[in-house]
């Protein structure tokens, strides 16, 4: 115990130092980042209302320089619009043209004392603070008009010898020039003509700088002008001004700064420097204001204030030291039970470990059991799966057998009536229309068997499609509908209405009865989705290479999971009243012509079908063969096998009434002994024979013969795929007829060639 309790004492002051030093660099760092963000804080504070005083002070200077400048253009503009001076230009006059001005130039503006050494005499206050050196008039080519002799006009200063401009201005310009040590402004201002609107002349006067009173210069501002790398700055030591005028020289070459601050110094002390143009616009030189702000206060007041932070921060300092150390002995208390305890602990946790590992082997075994069982469960389902397949099947073949009956009932009808009544043959016209309804009935008993491979196969390369007019097949459905949607909704006191909205649409490529079925059935699940009524709305219109076919209506809506499986064959939400066949019969005939179904479906809001089907132009060539004259005008040797005698009798009377040489086989031995010992030009076989099947012995014949084309009929020919028979060319279904047995005989012979 005593070894267990040094140990534990150990690891306590281990713990205790550890969470005094991490306290310790926890109130360092905090301490640093809170005397870093205070002192960053009011030394923003403290520039910011620097930058803000220093504005108001270049403010209040740009504001007197201008009011100086607009003085200097109201005296010229009153100058200028003086009729005498107009009269003076106009009737050239020029010879008391400065007399004139000299004149009015002493009334308005102070000039020069008698004694000629430049002293200013102003006449009252504002009028003060303007000092006139010269002035000049220019005549209408800009070129400048000397003053008659004797005239006192100013003498121009060195750097205006020349006062000449290409050309008038058309407003009032300011300009600056420079002397040793000078700069000076002028103004020119054009003379308007009162008849033209143009300038005849204009007036130069050049005049010194604002020089500000000492009572508008406030907390040791200084004031100056520059102007052609020459700046003007009273109270400036000479290497200061040169090093001053080399900064705002450099600033003031970036065209795109017309005014700006920078950090100066004069005489050791630092400035904030600000500047801005006076005279943007102007063809004459530019001058710039330039105002020097001391900073010398505000600099040692920020570092006044960064030793009281700092102060503050080594004091906050001091204190988290001193709160760490008590808060570290009080936190380290309970450190010294758990190493109490952490023996124990560790002996807890080694049974826990071990129980884990139990844990995870009986996972591992019921994680096996699992995927036993999901394995099971799959292949159950894949066997009820089968059961509703088989199911479902028994169901179809029941309704195809009552669709098959209902065919069957002409067939043996008018048959019967031909029969038992001989002396109808004698009437040749009602005889060919029982004959031609029997035919009819048969056709259609094809078509009811036809139907099955529309739900697993899309549409064979041998099937024949035409061009079908959209307005036309919508027109007819519904006409054909109507007995559902109009009267017998109006007898259970309902109303539904059609509504054509028809676009021209150029033909498609299909099947017109098909198409027909599919558009029947769509409007007929639109009268079942509406018991109370409403509206059916029948859309054409043309997307591209497609035609669009929309069905809507305005009735109850399907759900989500409703719209999603309402194409699935014997899917329906109607009970006993539905088989589920009509919305996956319209998918499979859709897909069988290469077109696309659309749901759009809102609860409560109906329900639009959308189809898109390829146009004629688009969709792949029809398949439908026409007999080729040139084949079919020679008689041909045809081997007909068959083991059903009425079959074999009808296809010979049918080749042998083409003209063709016709030998018969009941079998596939003896059709293969015959195929052997004779010359034909084209095999017709039956497929399901006994003995030999049909494609067996095709292919016997194909290792004979290669070029021999074999056309094999069949029962299954809607179920079967003409590429699982390498030996066969055409694969023709029953029952068959004339013109596609003649059709089948073009084909063979096409494949041959």
């Amino acid at each position: 115990m005593s070894a267990n309790a040094t140990a534990a004492g150990g690891g306590t002051a281990r713990f205790r130092l550890r969470l005094f030093i991490a306290m310790t660099a926890v109130v360092m760092l905090v301490t640093v980042i809170a005397v870093f963000l205070v002192q960053r804080r009011m030394e923003g504070d403290l520039r910011w209302n620097l930058d803000r005083r220093f504005e108001s002070e270049f403010d209040a200077l740009l504001a007197v320089q201008d009011a100086n400048n607009a003085a200097v253009l109201d005296r010229c503009r009153t100058l200028v619009r003086s009729p005498r001076i107009h009269a003076a230009i106009e009737d050239n006059g020029l010879d008391i043209l400065y007399a004139i001005a000299s004149d009015q130039l002493r009334l308005l503006i102070p000039t020069r004392n008698a004694d000629g050494r430049g002293t200013v005499t102003p006449d009252s206050g504002e009028d003060s603070m303007i000092h006139v050196l010269c002035y000049r008039f220019l005549d209408a080519n800009g070129a400048v008009i000397p003053p008659p002799a004797g005239q006192e006009a100013g003498e121009l200063v060195t750097g205006l010898r020349s006062l000449s401009m290409q050309a008038l201005p058309d407003r009032e310009e300011l300009g600056y020039a420079t002397e040793v040590g000078k700069v000076h402004e002028l103004v020119v201002t054009p003379i308007i003509s009162t008849e033209t609107g143009r300038a005849i002349a204009a007036l130069v006067l050049v005049y010194q700088p604002l020089k500000l009173p000492a009572r508008l210069i406030r907390n040791g501002v200084k004031s100056g002008v520059w102007a052609q790398g020459h700046l003007q700055l009273a109270g400036c030591p000479v290497a200061d001004l040169l090093r001053l005028e080399d900064q705002v020289t450099i600033a003031c070459q970036r065209k795109d700064r017309a005014e700006g601050a920078m950090a100066a110094e004069i005489e050791g002390a630092p400035f904030l420097l600000q500047y801005k143009r006076l005279n943007p616009g102007s063809q004459f030189h530019p001058g710039v204001l330039v105002s020097l702000f001391p900073l010398g206060d505000s600099v040692a007041h920020l570092h006044l204030m960064r030793w009281e932070i700092i102060s503050a921060g080594a004091l906050l300092l001091i204190g988290g030291l001193v709160a760490s150390h008590y808060l570290s002995a009080r936190l380290s208390v309970p450190v010294e039970k758990l190493a109490i305890v952490s023996s124990a602990n560790a002996e807890q946790r080694d049974r826990a470990e071990a129980a884990l590992d139990v844990t995870n082997e009986e996972l591992r075994v019921r994680n096996t059991e699992l995927q036993t069982a999901l394995a099971e469960l799959k292949e159950t389902q894949q066997r009820v799966i089968q059961q509703e397949r088989l199911r479902a099947l028994g169901q179809m073949a029941s309704g195809v057998a009552h669709d098959f009956n209902n065919a069957l009932v002409p067939i043996l009808g008018f048959s019967e009536l031909l029969k038992l009544s001989p002396g109808v043959l004698a009437d040749r016209e009602k005889a060919t229309s029982y004959i031609n309804m029997i035919h009819t009935a048969a056709g259609d008993a094809a078509k009811v068997v036809s139907r099955l491979k529309q739900f697993y196969r899309k549409q064979d390369e041998d099937d024949a499609f035409e061009a079908v007019d959209m307005e036309t097949l919508v027109r007819q459905a519904i006409t054909l509908t109507q007995p559902k949607w109009k009267d017998q909704t109006q007898a259970k006191g309902a109303t539904i209405r059609v509504e054509p909205e028809l676009n021209a649409v150029p033909p498609v490529l299909g099947d017109e009865s098909a198409l027909r079925e599919v558009l029947t059935n769509l409007i007929f699940n639109a009268v079942d989705a509406m018991p109370a009524g409403g509206v059916i709305k029948v859309r054409t219109r043309r997307d591209g290479n497609f035609a669009i076919l929309e069905v809507a209506d305005t009735g109850t809506g399907m759900t989500e999971e409703v719209r999603k499986r309402c194409l699935e064959p014997f899917f329906t939400t109607k009970g006993e009243r539905g088989t589920g066949l009509g919305l996956s019969m319209v998918f499979g005939i859709v897909q069988r012509h290469g077109g696309t179904v659309d749901i759009e479906s809102e609860l409560g809001k109906g329900t639009t079908f959308i189809l898109r089907q390829p146009l004629q132009g688009a969709h792949a060539t029809a398949n439908a063969i026409v007999p080729d004259a040139a084949a079919m005008s020679r008689n041909l040797g045809i081997l007909v096998v068959d083991d059903e005698p009425q079959v074999r009798d009808f296809l010979s009377a049918a080749l042998v009434g083409d003209g063709h040489r016709v030998e018969v086989a009941g079998d596939g031995v003896d059709g293969l002994r015959r195929f052997r010992e004779g010359i034909f030009d084209l095999v017709v076989t039956d497929k399901a024979m006994p003995g030999m099947s049909g494609d067996q012995m095709a292919s016997a014949m194909k290792l004979m013969k290669p070029g021999t084309p074999v056309i094999l009929l069949t029962g299954f020919g809607q179920f079967l795929d003409k590429t699982d028979l390498p030996g066969i060319d055409v694969l023709l279904s029953k029952p068959v007829g004339i013109q596609s047995l003649r059709e089948a005989l073009t084909t063979a012979l096409r494949h041959a060639v």
